[in-house]
């Protein structure tokens, strides 16, 4: 029984691997701060500035511009709201702790301590993302560098128990930078990468003849004869 177990979980994860490979897991840059971009900034504890200058580029990241984020010492969980221009594809693939799952992405340049944990939750603008109810899951990561660029790999951390929202009901990432504690620390941070945007699905305009008859969702399209009686 043990053997089986155990080659079920090898099959999982090459297959896992096997998919990150082959690039079937389509990502999406949220906001490049050069002009490129699917998210808004609804709201925030802090001060955010997304024109600022790269305070060093290098390597990891050359871009011109990004985002600065100073953060509010008088919230112990202070966020930033980013609703999405759309869903986010099934982020079933991101909320399993089984074989090698992709990983959500993000450049961060800060003199804040080495160790210090960036968050990340996925959730429903409609219920604010509050947690637990409006959060489908939650991950992080961990700075390894103060005074330079890196860029950080998003682990999951939990479905939290509680929540009312599915791994298909995503549209709004919610960042924290140092949760749960009273620091005033300045983050930049550049290329947010996640899981593929489903755009919002758009209704048909509706053609309606001179006397209100519906005709046809094509306004080049002529109006067909049983329409006209």
């Amino acid at each position: 029984m043990r053997t089986g177990t155990s080659s079920f979980k090898k099959g999982i994860f090459l297959l896992s691997a096997f998919c990150i490979s082959a690039g079937l897991y389509s990502q999406t840059v949220y906001d490049d701060f050069e002009g490129n971009k699917t998210v808004r900034y609804s709201a925030k504890n802090g001060v955010l500035d997304t024109t600022k200058a790269n305070p060093a580029p290098n390597d990891i990241n050359k871009s011109a511009k990004c985002a600065m984020y100073v953060r509010n010492r008088a919230q112990k969980f202070d966020n930033i709201k980013m609703p999405l221009n759309g869903k986010l594809s099934d982020v079933a693939n991101y909320a399993t702790y089984l074989g090698v799952p992709p990983k959500l992405k993000m450049k961060v340049y800060t003199t804040a301590p080495v160790g210090t944990m960036v968050e990340i939750l996925l959730g429903d603008k409609l219920m604010n993302n509050t947690f637990p109810g409006g959060t489908n899951s939650q991950y992080q990561a961990h700075t390894t560098v103060t005074g330079a660029w890196e860029e950080l790999e998003f682990k999951f951390a939990q479905i939290p128990e509680g929540s009312e929202t599915p791994t298909t009901g995503v549209d709004q990432i919610t960042l924290l930078f140092n949760p749960n504690s009273e620091s005033s620390d300045t983050y930049y941070f550049d290329d947010i990468t996640g899981p593929a945007i489903i755009p919002m699905a758009t209704t048909p305009e509706v053609n309606k003849d001179k006397k209100g008859t519906t005709v046809s969702p094509d306004k080049n399209k002529k109006p067909t004869t049983e329409n006209k009686k």
